[in-house]
């Protein structure tokens, strides 16, 4: 903290004083905003610096999340919809890159890039056991029915490895690019002959859910999703109509929630659960819900299942597809949905089939008319299906893209460089017709942008009313509070004596790291970014 030379000034003395001393005027002796960018650039943070220069980040902030009732909620009560997008593993992003065009963080930025039209308030983040286990990736288009991971082929160094070169920091981004992150246990089991209830299982869930939710469990922007796809045995029916289907809901809760349990020792955030018969059958909650606080079900459904040729999502569909109402009283996550219509020889697999008229446009509308429904789509990648973009540096056409939903096996063969300067442009895959969902997915989350988002705490009461001044903005201690000269919320008056000139800029700069403004972030934040550093110093300099 610096000196104190004003705590006793009378109100003629403060407008009497020079408008520098010599430490100030010093610092300040090139008076430009590109001067002062310049000479403060050195603080800024290599992330920021990047992110910056990949174009600006979403504009909301990132409240901690709750459960209230059928509805997710702000810390003042607002109702909250997140909308949003699923990204591939950070992990194979990575060890791909040069195939796809885009590492992990790269693939953050451009999908938070308003600047590229892309407005999505969460990111699911899919993290597959092979991937942390180093195994040969699941190629699902090439052959489905071989498509098993094996049980516990990772243990708590490859968890710690895995984090720290690929997901921590892309946890760190979502949150300085104003996004909230879903983390998904994504595991796969090709045709499904691998039940979830086979005890073998359940060490790895423990170990995986024991490093992963006391990791990154004191993150208000992070959501965990217990189990990506549980499979068979699949609830093919109606569990209130059908006895044997209520059965294996009941199995799946006592297999379940011991996973849960793991989860909420480390966290009370938003935790997200699936289904039996690949997360199709959500329903199963309005018989038993599973026990704890701030839990939340999850469908998956795209636009080659029954239910969606009969657009009947919110009906007990009788096949074990539909929700049969479960939003009216839990909160639901389609945490993924998705279509892909191929043309002249393309290799669509028949789950994702589908158009924009038949699926992705009466979709989107059922997943806007309930409130209690949030959203991400699958999949904002040029390789896993359906995509929704392809690689203009491999010549694909956009009308007819090979994927396989593999990009090669980078451990355990030398990938090729595609693109060998990262990152390398995406291009949305799409048609005037809609076969490819990138363009209108995007279309449609930049229409809800601002529809339901969180509002920043002790910003709103949640029914409306005027929100109250702050008290307590002394920032250098001379006794005077800032002041919010303009009325956005922003306190860029940092000494109080009613007006913004150079000694603001000053005080800020020297005391920008105190408490004060470390405790009030909000009220400081002139750059955006959800924190307070140099840059926001520059951003007020830029004010004068």
């Amino acid at each position: 903290m610096s000196e104190r030379t004003t705590a006793h000034e009378t109100d003629e003395q403060r407008r009497d004083r020079p408008a520098f001393d010599t430490t100030r005027r010093s610092f300040m002796k090139a008076a430009s905003a590109g001067a002062l960018a310049t000479g403060l650039g050195v603080g800024l943070s290599g992330t920021a610096a990047a992110s910056q220069e990949d174009g600006p980040g979403q504009d909301i902030p990132l409240p901690k999340l709750s459960v209230d009732g059928n509805l997710v909620v702000d810390t003042e009560g607002n109702t909250v919809k997140l909308r949003g997008l699923n990204m591939a593993d950070p992990g194979k992003l990575d060890l791909t890159a040069h195939v796809r065009g885009k590492t992990a963080l790269d693939v953050v930025d451009y999908l938070t890039n308003q600047d590229e039209g892309w407005h999505p308030r969460v990111l699911r983040i899919p993290t597959e056991p092979g991937n942390i286990a180093g195994l040969t990736p699941v190629p699902l288009a090439d052959d489905y029915a071989t498509g098993d991971y094996p049980i516990g082929e990772f243990d708590e160094s490859d968890l710690e490895a895995y984090c720290e070169n690929h997901l921590d920091a892309v946890i760190d981004r979502c949150a300085e690019r104003g996004v909230y992150a879903i983390i998904d246990y994504h595991r796969h089991w090709g045709s499904g002959d691998q039940p979830w209830d086979d005890p073998a299982l359940d060490p790895e869930l423990q170990l995986y859910w024991d490093f992963i939710a006391e990791r990154y469990g004191d993150r208000d922007h992070v959501l965990f999703e217990v189990y990506n796809e549980p499979t068979n045995p699949g609830m093919w029916g109606d569990p209130q109509e059908e006895q044997w289907v209520a059965d294996i809901w009941y199995d799946w809760l006592d297999v379940a929630q011991p996973w849960v349990d793991t989860i909420r020792e480390h966290t009370d955030n938003i935790i997200l659960i699936g289904s039996p018969s690949w997360t199709q059958s959500p329903e199963g909650a309005l018989l038993e819900p599973f026990e704890g606080e701030n839990l939340a079900y999850t469908y998956h459904i795209y636009g080659g299942h029954t239910v969606s040729m009969n657009q009947a999502w919110g009906e007990a569909a009788g096949n074990g597809e539909g929700v049969d109402g479960v939003y009216e009283e839990f909160p639901l996550f389609v945490t993924e949905f998705g279509w892909e219509q191929a043309q002249g020889g393309g290799v669509t697999d028949m789950h994702i089939a589908g158009s924009y008229d038949d699926f992705g446009a009466p979709f989107l509308e059922w997943l806007e008319s309930h409130e209690a429904i949030s959203y991400t789509a699958w999949c904002a990648d040029p390789i896993w299906r359906p995509v929704m973009f392809y690689r203009p540096f491999l010549d694909e056409d956009p009308n007819h893209p090979e994927h396989q939903d593999a990009a090669g096996d980078p451990f355990n063969e030398d990938l090729p460089e595609y693109c060998e300067d990262l990152p390398c442009e995406w291009a949305l895959a799409t048609q005037d017709e809609g076969e490819f969902q990138g363009e209108i997915i995007r279309a449609h989350l930049e229409e809800y942008k601002d529809d339901l988002v969180p509002i920043a705490e002790g910003e709103g009461d949640g029914n409306g009313g005027e929100d109250p001044e702050p008290s307590g903005l002394d920032v250098n201690g001379d006794g005077y509070d800032a002041q919010d000269l303009t009325g956005d919320g922003l306190y860029e008056d940092i000494t109080g004596d009613g007006n913004l000139g150079f000694n603001d800029v000053v005080t800020f700069f020297e005391e920008h790291n105190g408490d004060v403004v470390q405790n009030n972030v909000e009220y400081f934040d002139f750059s955006g970014n959800g924190s307070v550093g140099f840059n926001d110093v520059v951003a007020l300099f830029e004010r004068l």
